[in-house]
C-alpha cells in the first residue's frame, strides 16, 4: 500500500546571505555565504585561489534580525 499522503509545503528555518566575489583571473561570479573572516576563495572555473573582503557580521546579523532569519519574506502580514 503507498502512502500518497499531501505533503504540506515547508517554511524556512534560517537565512543566509550570499555575496558574489568576482575571480580576478577569469571574472565568473564565485557565490561565498557571507564571509565574516578574511577567508580564501577559489574559483570552480579556472581554479584560481585568491583572497575576499569579508562582510561586516553586524551588517549580516541586522539583516538576518530584521527577516526574522528568513520568516518575513514568505509571510505577507509580517510586521
Amino acid at each position: 500500500m503507498t502512502d500518497k499522503r499531501l505533503l504540506m509545503p515547508v517554511k524556512p528555518e534560517g537565512l543566509e546571505i550570499v555575496y558574489y566575489y568576482p575571480c580576478p583571473a577569469c571574472g565568473r561570479k564565485i557565490p561565498l555565504v557571507a564571509p565574516l573572516q578574511p577567508a580564501m576563495a577559489a574559483c570552480d572555473q579556472c581554479a584560481t585561489q585568491f583572497p575576499v573582503v569579508p562582510a561586516d557580521g553586524r551588517s549580516v546579523e541586522f539583516i538576518k534580525t530584521m527577516l526574522n532569519q528568513g520568516r518575513a519574506g514568505i509571510d505577507p502580514d509580517f510586521v
